[in-house]
C-alpha cells in the first residue's frame, strides 16, 4: 500500500478557513440587516401611521377646560405673578418646621438635636408690641447678661497652609 509522505499545505488551508469565516460573517450581517429593515417597514405600516385618537382627545379636553371656566389659566398666571400668594391661609402657608426627629437620627443610632430647635419659637414682633407694657421696675434692678451670652461661639480660625 502506498502512502504520501508530504507535509500538508497549511498556508492554503489557513486561506480557505479565513475566506469561509469572512464570507459567513458578511452573509449573516446582510441577512440581519435585510430582515431588520423588513420588520421595521411592517411595523411602520401597521402602527406608524395610526394617530393616538384617545390621547389627542384627552389633550384637547384638558386645553378646553384650562382656557374656559371661572378663571382661565392665562389670567390665573398673570394674577399670581402680579399679586403673589397674598392672603393665603395659615394652614397652607410655608413655615419653619419644629420637627426634631430627623435631627435626632435613627433610633438604633440616636444623635442629639440642636438646642435651638428644641426651644419654643419666639412670637412675632407685632404680637409682642401689642402685649408689651414696657419695662418693669424689677427689670431695672436685675443684672443683665451680655447681649451675645447665649449666642453660639464661632470656631477659632484655621491656620493657613503654606
Amino acid at each position: 500500500m502506498a502512502t504520501e509522505k508530504s507535509e500538508p499545505n497549511t498556508g492554503l488551508i489557513l486561506k480557505v478557513v479565513v475566506f469561509a469565516v469572512v464570507t459567513l460573517l458578511l452573509i449573516r450581517s446582510g441577512l440581519v440587516a435585510y430582515y431588520d429593515d423588513a420588520a421595521k417597514a411592517e411595523e411602520q405600516r401597521k402602527w406608524g401611521d395610526a394617530k393616538p385618537v384617545a390621547l389627542m382627545s384627552l389633550r384637547a379636553d384638558e386645553q378646553q377646560r384650562l382656557t374656559s371656566g371661572p378663571m382661565p389659566i392665562d389670567k390665573a398666571k398673570e394674577q399670581m405673578a402680579a399679586q403673589g400668594r397674598m392672603g393665603v391661609s395659615p394652614m397652607i402657608a410655608p413655615s419653619i418646621s419644629r420637627d426634631v426627629a430627623p435631627l435626632q437620627g435613627w433610633s438604633k443610632m440616636p444623635g442629639e438635636a440642636p438646642s435651638a430647635m428644641m426651644a419654643l419659637p419666639e412670637p412675632p414682633p407685632s404680637a409682642m408690641a401689642s402685649v408689651d407694657a414696657g419695662p418693669l421696675a424689677s427689670d431695672a434692678a436685675a443684672p443683665h447678661a451680655a447681649p451675645d451670652a447665649a449666642a453660639p461661639k464661632a470656631p477659632p480660625p484655621r491656620p493657613k497652609r503654606p
